[in-house]
């Protein structure tokens, strides 16, 4: 009975107990919610305008802005090319501010980061007014930091994150760059590239047999495969600066910018005509009106003749790499100020040499280029050609077109037969090329690719060794190629030929 009268008593003590520790945990709530109110409410507003000065502190940089006469000036130093697009951006940032979470009373600044806040704006209006903007840690969970205002430490606010990454920059972000020319590849007439140890240059060339020619430092030139130009002269659509350095250009040598690589790029643009029918004259009623009607007349002509190419020219200078070997330090010519651009788009540029615009074709000449092709072959001659002829239509309206036949020795070939050796012709690579390599005995197959007045080249395939043919062409290139790729070749050649005869 006294067990049975003391289990009793336990349950109820313990009963006590629970609703003590749920009373205590209510009333506990209950102060944390006066504490934290889940509120949104602008806690700073202030218009752009009304703002004088703003003082901005973040770790080891402070930077002081000045606002008159519609202009933004960085306090510290007057002469510097503060960017106005950065600067409105981080007044934009300050001119409202809204709170998701008011925190009454906080026990712990260090918990809220505020102790040492790290960044600080302090906001100063036309009339003298200051507000300091104290922002502490970032809580990643809501996307906010702690936010104080004018040191009053009794209130703590919870802001978007934005403004303080937004407060958080380095002196090269918020100055204005200028811009490197936007210039597209294919409107590219020439680059030169200048170094210490000498000067290579890729230009279009009319008497080259590509339209490009390359000249290397040491003085040699080779016709530059219009497809590798193409990919080369791209890199330039994509050159930015990365990051403003300094203005002051007292002190070249500090950046290499003394005895500097030179890049020059001549390219074109299309610009607007300048109407040059400016002068005013006198005319009678009737001259007037037949003058707006040949105007009427020939307005479509006027629009499409309304553009003209104009020439352009970009120099820019290229001095050191920085410290992290990630950059190189720059300017153009006429620039004001030196600027980091990165090292791989740079070195695209620079770092050419002629193998780079060597087409890896061994002969890629389109026959329809050309005025005959000669190939010699096993002591025999063959000589093909082409040559458009007028077909009549089978249709009832009895129209004729043009059709291109090609010829061996005067003697029409198949057309099909014609491609399946010379479109192996046009395609054949070398694996590499060797000057050292010489040819022993006769070539087994020797191609001559004229036009009158250009193209006249001879390119012989000799049997080498176990793996390549050597082949020479009389613009004194040594290249091995692939040997079952010339076989391939000389099957498909005299397979033709074999059905030419039938």
């Amino acid at each position: 009975m006294k067990k049975k009268k003391g289990l009793i008593i336990g349950i109820v003590i313990l009963l006590l107990l629970l609703g003590a520790y749920f009373l205590l945990r209510y009333l506990n709530l209950d102060e944390d919610n006066t504490e934290e109110e889940d509120t949104t409410e602008t806690v700073f507003e202030i218009d752009a305008e009304d703002i004088s000065n703003i003082q901005i502190v973040s770790g080891e940089n402070t930077f002081d802005f000045s606002h008159g006469d519609d202009t933004w000036s960085y306090v510290q130093d007057a002469n510097f090319p503060l960017s106005e697009s950065a600067i409105l951006d981080k007044v934009s940032s300050l001119t409202s501010i809204s709170s998701s979470r008011t925190i009454e009373n906080p026990e712990n600044l260090s918990d809220y980061g505020l102790e040492d806040p790290e960044v600080t704006a302090t906001v100063t209006d036309t009339e003298g007014e200051t507000t300091k903007l104290s922002l502490g840690t970032t809580n990643d969970a809501v996307s906010g930091c702690y936010m104080s205002l004018n040191d009053d430490t009794s209130k703590i606010y919870l802001v978007d994150t934005s403004l303080k990454t937004n407060l958080q920059f380095d002196l090269s972000d918020i100055a204005e760059k200028e811009d490197i020319p936007s210039i597209t590849g294919s409107t590219i007439t020439s680059v030169t590239i200048q170094k210490p140890e000498g000067t290579a240059r890729l230009y279009q060339d009319s008497t080259s047999e590509t339209g490009w020619t390359f000249a290397d430092t040491d003085g040699s030139t080779v016709p530059a495969d219009s497809s590798l130009v193409s990919t080369y002269t791209s890199n330039f659509s994509a050159l930015a600066w990365t990051d403003y350095v300094t203005y002051d250009l007292s002190n070249l040598e500090t950046y290499g910018l003394d005895n500097p690589t030179v890049i020059t790029v001549d390219y074109q643009v299309e610009e607007e005509a300048e109407d040059s029918s400016s002068e005013d004259t006198e005319t009678s009623d009737d001259s007037t009106e037949e003058s707006t009607e040949n105007t009427s007349e020939d307005s479509e002509d006027t629009e499409e003749d309304s553009t003209v190419t104009v020439d352009k020219q970009m120099v820019m200078l290229l001095g050191d790499q920085t410290e992290d070997g990630n950059y190189y330090y720059g300017k153009l010519q006429d620039d004001t100020c030196i600027y980091t651009i990165g090292l791989s788009s740079i070195q695209s540029i620079t770092d050419i040499q002629k193998e780079d615009f060597l087409s890896t074709k061994v002969a890629d000449y389109s026959f329809a280029d050309l005025d005959t092709v000669t190939f010699t072959r096993n002591g025999e001659t063959y000589v093909a050609s082409k040559e458009t002829v007028e077909v009549e239509s089978e249709d009832e309206d009895g129209e004729t077109t043009e059709e291109t036949r090609y010829l061996i020795n005067d003697k029409e070939i198949d057309t099909t037969d014609f491609n399946s050796f010379y479109n192996l012709i046009t395609a054949m690579t070398w694996q590499s090329q060797d000057d050292s390599a010489q040819p022993s005995g006769e070539p087994d197959i020797s191609i001559n690719f004229y036009k009158d007045g250009g193209i006249n080249v001879t390119v012989d395939y000799y049997s080498y060794d176990t793996n390549f043919y050597l082949v020479i062409d009389s613009k004194g290139n040594h290249s091995l190629v692939n040997k079952m790729d010339v076989r391939e070749l000389l099957e498909a050649f005299d397979s033709a030929m074999e059905a030419l005869e039938e």
